[in-house]
């Protein structure tokens, strides 16, 4: 199967390849619902499935909006199935 945007990517918890922008196309993410922002309030988010280098701007293997420190982490562009 081919590249597709991440708006029809599973948010079911379904681990997929992802290509991140300056980090490749070898990550296996999945989504997760239940993480609490640094506003307290709940949120998803993408994360690691499998154990691998994040980009350092993805704090502890997860992609907020607003980082620990301060900054937007780098959004997952395209995804296809493993």
């Amino acid at each position: 199967m081919s590249w597709q945007s991440m708006e029809p990517a599973p948010r079911d918890g379904t681990a997929f390849q992802a290509k991140i922008p300056g980090h490749g196309s070898d990550n296996v993410i999945a989504w997760t619902d239940g993480l609490i922002d640094s506003d307290g309030s709940e949120c998803g988010s993408w994360y690691f499935a499998e154990d691998q280098e994040p980009p350092e701007c993805w704090t502890d293997g997860v992609c907020w909006t607003v980082n620990e420190d301060g900054k937007a982490s780098v959004q997952p562009n395209h995804w296809k199935p493993l």
